[in-house]
């Protein structure tokens, strides 16, 4: 559940043309999407390497290729760090 400030904080992102949700990352399909969550619908986008992915961590966003969510792995469990995180993205050409 989001707080106050976290639902402010994905307004703004949504007012600065970000598609928000959360960063699902598949190891074995090798694919990278943004799940959505719009009046309790669903959705899956796909997302590209021409796409501007971030991820928030704390206070701040770091960019976030396709490549470094597929390859950046929990040491123990084998899971992408980035897999369930919020994310704002601008979808590229």
């Amino acid at each position: 559940m989001f707080s106050l400030s976290e639902h402010i904080k994905e307004t703004i992102d949504r007012v600065d043309g970000y598609l928000t949700g959360t960063l699902i990352v598949d190891l074995e399909a090798n694919t990278v999407e943004l799940e959505v969550t719009n009046q309790d619908k669903t959705s899956y986008i796909p997302l590209t390497d021409s796409d501007d992915i971030q991820v928030r961590n704390g206070n701040e966003y770091i960019t976030v290729t396709i490549e470094q969510a597929l390859s950046t792995k929990e040491k123990y469990m084998g899971c992408s760090l980035f897999a369930g995180m919020y994310a704002r993205v601008k979808k590229g050409s």
